[in-house]
């Protein structure tokens, strides 16, 4: 019996995933509002009653969508550990923001789709606002270095200054390699402090 149900469990995920492509493919070519189900499912290879034993309405499967990116984003960041005293901070840095941009580049299509064409309303700032949460942990967990600067107003900063990166750099038909934007948002946010003259100024 296991192996029926670990065959049925394989087998539900797979569908899942198929229906997850069929729709942002459909994205790239039309808004999200004029995709029918039926597309959907044609595109995926399944039936609509197969469709509907795993979702209810097209949004249901839009928002797993959207939460398997975001959650995955989530957990690169939440999954940073305090950096270890014996490193410079701007190697460790580095790890996180190439992890990001890695994630990225691994999901272009879809955040390609979302921040830049037919992607849902708001979604940049649901983006905003789940790297918020993360950053924000990371940033209390490790401990704000600078007691002059407020952390909620230091990780909006930061958060904002990324997703415009991250924009701009998919608009851009990412010409830069994953190595080369890793470094410049390195540079950019190591020199935040130089660039407004605010010596005593260091990144949590």
């Amino acid at each position: 019996m296991t192996k029926v149900y670990n065959t049925l469990d394989v087998r539900g995920v797979r569908t899942r995933t198929f229906l997850k492509e069929a729709l942002l493919s459909l994205m790239a070519v039309k808004s999200y509002n004029q995709i029918k189900i039926k597309e959907v499912t044609e595109i995926a290879g399944v039936n609509r009653v197969t469709y509907y034993d795993h979702f209810s309405t097209k949004d249901e499967l839009l928002m797993e969508l959207i939460e398997d990116v975001l959650t995955e984003y989530a957990d690169i960041i939440e999954g940073v550990t305090e950096f270890p005293a014996s490193k410079r901070p701007s190697i460790e840095y580095m790890k996180t923001i190439r992890l990001s941009v890695g994630h990225i580049k691994k999901h272009s299509d879809f955040y390609s789709i979302m921040l830049l064409g037919n992607g849902v309303l708001n979604f940049s700032d649901r983006l905003h606002d789940q790297m918020f949460e993360s950053l924000l942990q990371l940033v209390r967990r490790m401990g704000q270095q600078n007691p002059e600067i407020e952390s909620d107003l230091l990780v909006n900063w930061i958060v904002g200054g990324a997703i415009g990166i991250y924009k701009y750099w998919l608009q851009n038909g990412m010409r830069q390699t994953e190595e080369e934007i890793s470094r410049q948002m390195l540079k950019i946010t190591m020199a935040s402090s130089q660039v407004f003259n605010l010596r005593t100024y260091v990144i949590p």
